[in-house]
């Protein structure tokens, strides 16, 4: 199965992270986080690859800009990380 790639910008992936964790009540994960995204860009036509999608997994490279922007938010104090960064848990500000 290939991964699929997503057209967005850098910015416009921190509006769809922000949009994500603003609909979670608490604790949500990274995969969670990516596959609200695909969606998405499935939805808006977004996506690199045409037709048929075979996978549901974000292409590595737009993955790691998703971890990239979770790593801002973080240092921001308002989400934080488990221990072994399978689940982040946001904070009521």
């Amino acid at each position: 199965m290939n991964p699929i790639s997503v057209n967005y910008s850098d910015q416009e992936l921190r509006i769809l992270v922000e949009e994500f964790i603003a609909k979670q009540r608490s604790e949500f994960s990274f995969k969670g986080i990516c596959s609200y995204i695909l969606y998405r860009a499935m939805e808006e036509g977004r996506t690199a690859n045409n037709g048929i999608y075979e996978s549901d997994q974000l292409e590595h490279k737009d993955s790691e800009k998703v971890g990239v922007i979770l790593d801002k938010i973080v240092a921001e104090g308002r989400i934080a990380c488990s221990a072994d960064n399978s689940q982040f848990v946001k904070f009521d500000k």
